[in-house]
């Protein structure tokens, strides 16, 4: 119950014009998901969202003469995701807290003590409407001349994505039982403490744009020729040329990094916040995004196919192959630092003192926003990062060398050299912020802190006046003094940072029996190896944190090393096999209701077994300053054993691996170790085998009953799965109880007409 009526509040300030989207957006009802709170909808911290997915096509051929064809064809294609807060439509049925920036939904109400809160910080689903569209033209000409067949393209991409803001903005409140208890006495309680408007912390989120519009667009050109040089000789050749600019908003409602302009308020050092364009006065950038359009992306292809006999078939090719210029994350590569503001409210006095009461509302004592100031972020995490040369595209070079034989009418050999070399992926290793590990000498002097007045600790300076105060993201220490750019707490890592590389080589063999008298088979095996510095590229969440940061920027080298889904070798062997009872087979069945029974069946079976993946060894105990962006990797004693036990006969309850074969846990203090990012100790290999039972019965001329049985896993093979690699954990090298799936049996039946 909340202790005053809402007759008291303030009307709400509007929004900017550029809050409203670009079309009208549908009203449209949704399902909220369960409330594990079962509180009523009016005040429920659950959200609810739907989609509108859409995909269309129109294509146009025209015959020119009989050697020259025209195809056109348009594309649209979208998902627009609508997702938001269940209470949102409620707005109206409780109070409204004075100098939040918006009342179009209700606040949020948090406690501490494990009481239950109500509310949710978003606005409704369609305020916080996501359409993202795409948009595609393309013409593709054929030409037959002669022993050619000529083909030119083109095609134009248009990306949008547009993500509407509602959050926070009618306020997120947290009550403490510290307002109603005394000071370190265990007293009080949250919910009195609300009841008296007594706030202990508080936020309140000022978005006077409310949208971000990401916008984006390439342009390809192509060109190939198929030539049959002579009757067992065919030559192909082309070239593609890819151009894909930078996304950009819309209205140039972006800031961004820029490395090397002056920050007035860090002292002119480089490094600041800017705005994207030329309307934002002397914080402008001058340009719309930050990198430079890359227009060297030429893909040559060349390819040859030489059949010596009749029965023997030899491949070759060779060609360059670009991606688009990604950019990972929702917001299509845009920030708005600067543009907005979440301003926050904190107790003082141990929590004694409130910083307002909810009666009162929001102090006003703050500036809002937008902020063009190139200083804005001083002292926090810093801007979002994309580099200069980031929009040089991604390309992978792709070759292969294939040797293919038939022998007799049916049986099908063939033996491949398959390879590619990827440049420039999406990656995490390169922050621009951040300390050499030759600094680690230092030790603890590296936390050691400014003081008021300081000027100079250790011998390294202040790195400008009022440097110390400005530093409320982290701590003013020596180590974040020493960064290159001190006036940020955070690694300023690119989001669109392409400086990964991959490499992978492999020989595959395949041997194919085509279906004749109702047998088929093939068998595959791959041997490979799989090199790379980049198994994931996206700065944060999941498990992404065990690759990203791992390894410093000054060490790159040794970011190079196996892949974690590396797999050397598979084998695969896969048949079907139909019974040679019944009417058109071998044995004929004379009576139609054993031939029912005994007719139709089909078996079919597939092998696969491959080997293990790699593991890769942390230390959780890791004492390194943030500042060096890296993480703790044991290597293996010169001499020693990792395996604790013999992989072939695993006893589950004792660790896999030895601790005492790597570097001691005690030695990670201003050490980061030398282990590789990832080892070449693998886990255990993995084969399964399924098995299908199938029976085809024609009831009439135009009615087909099947039945099947299916068996995966067949022989309830199991597969331990995980394994705790943290050697400062107590469980170290022991099994967590991962494995894969046991044995599934499933019936089905169908009826087809």
């Amino acid at each position: 119950q909340v202790p005053y009526s809402p007759h008291m509040l303030s009307a709400a300030p509007s929004k900017s014009s550029n809050s409203f989207p670009d079309h009208p957006l549908p009203r449209k009802r949704f399902s909220p998901t369960q409330d594990n709170s079962f509180l009523p909808p009016q005040i429920s911290s659950n959200e609810g969202d739907f989609q509108n997915g859409w995909a269309n096509r129109l294509n146009w051929d025209h015959t020119f003469s009989a050697n020259l064809l025209n195809h056109f064809g348009l594309g649209y294609s979208t998902i627009d995701y609508f997702g938001g807060s269940v209470a949102a439509p409620f707005a109206n049925e409780l109070p409204k807290i004075p100098g939040a920036a918006s009342f179009s939904y209700p606040p949020t109400v948090q406690f501490t003590g494990g009481f239950t809160g109500f509310g949710n910080p978003n606005g409704s689903a369609e305020d916080n409407a996501w359409p993202a569209p795409s948009y595609i033209a393309s013409d593709l000409v054929t030409w037959v001349k002669g022993e050619h067949v000529f083909k030119f393209g083109a095609e134009y991409r248009y990306l949008r994505n547009t993500r509407h803001i509602s959050a926070g903005e009618a306020g997120v409140f947290n009550f403490s039982n510290l307002q109603t208890g005394l000071l370190g006495i265990n007293s009080g309680n949250p919910v009195a403490s609300f009841l008296l408007e007594q706030v202990n912390s508080a936020s309140v989120s000022f978005l006077p744009f409310g949208v971000s519009r990401a916008r984006a667009d390439g342009l390809i050109t192509h060109f190939a020729d198929t030539w049959k040089v002579r009757p067992r000789l065919t030559f192909n050749y082309g070239l593609r040329w890819e151009m894909h600019r930078p996304y950009v908003e819309k209205d140039d409602v972006f800031s961004f990094f820029d490395p090397v302009g002056p920050n007035p308020g860090a002292g002119g050092r480089r490094g600041r916040l800017v705005f994207a364009g030329d309307e934002w006065g002397a914080a402008s950038f001058g340009k719309r995004h930050p990198e430079e359009t890359f227009l060297e992306a030429f893909g040559p292809r060349i390819g040859i196919a030489y059949a010596p006999n009749g029965n023997t078939v030899i491949r070759a090719g060779y060609g360059i192959f670009y991606d688009m210029g990604n950019m990972p994350g929702f917001a299509g590569g845009i920030g708005q630092d600067g543009f907005s503001l979440t301003q926050t409210f904190s107790s003082t006095q141990g929590g004694l003192v409130a910083p307002f009461t909810l009666r009162d509302g929001f102090p006003q004592d703050f500036r809002k926003p937008p902020f063009l100031d190139p200083s804005f972020l001083n002292g926090q995490a810093g801007p979002l990062y994309r580099p200069v040369d980031s929009n040089r595209l991604p390309y992978a070079q792709h070759w292969n060398l294939t040797l293919e034989r038939q022998f007799g009418q049916n049986l099908h050999l063939s033996a491949a050299y398959v390879a590619n070399k990827s440049t420039r992926l999406l990656s995490a290793v390169a922050p621009l912020n951040a300390l050499d590990p030759r600094l680690l000498s230092l030790g603890s002097k590296l936390n050691d802190q400014f003081g008021p007045g300081q000027v100079e600790l250790h011998g390294v300076s202040l790195p400008y006046p009022g440097w110390r105060e400005q530093m409320k993201a982290c701590a003013p220490s020596l180590a974040q003094a020493l960064l290159p750019f001190p006036q940020y707490c955070g690694p300023l890592r690119a989001i669109n940072e392409n400086q990964g590389s991959s490499s992978y080589h492999s020989f595959q063999f395949k041997a194919e029996k085509r279906h004749s008298s109702g047998l088929w088979v093939l068998g595959s095996y791959t041997v490979s190896k799989l090199l790379t510095n980049t198994d994931f590229h996206q700065p944060a969440g999941g498990g992404l944190s065990t690759q990203v940061g791992v390894i410093s920027p000054f060490q790159r080298y040794r970011t190079k090393g196996l892949a974690l889904m590396d797999v050397p070798q598979i084998l695969s062997i896969a048949f079907t096999y139909e019974l040679p009872l019944g009417k058109g087979k071998r044995w004929l069945v004379s009576q139609s209701a054993l031939e029912k029974l005994v007719g139709g069946w089909t078996f079919g079976s597939t092998y696969l077994a491959q080997s293990g993946s790699p593991f890769f060894l942390r230390s959780g105990r890791c004492n390194l300053p943030s500042q060096f962006r890296m993480g703790c990797i044991p290597a293996i004693l010169p001499g020693a054993e990792p395996w604790a036990q013999d992989k072939n006969d695993f006893e589950p309850t004792k660790p896999l691996f030895a601790l005492g074969a790597f570097e001691p846990v005690n030695a990670f203090d201003f050490y980061g170790g030398q282990g590789p990012r990832v080892s070449n100790l693998r886990n255990f290999g993995y084969h399964n085998h399924d098995l299908i039972l199938m029976k085809n019965t024609r009831i009439s001329e135009r009615i087909l009953f099947q039945l099947r049985f299916e068996f995966f896993n067949l022989w309830n093979w199991h597969t331990f799965t995980g394994f705790s690699t943290n050697v400062s954990a107590p469980d170290f090298g022991r099994w967590t109880g991962a494995v894969t799936k046991p044995r599934q049996i499933q019936v089905g039946a169908s009826v087809a007409f």
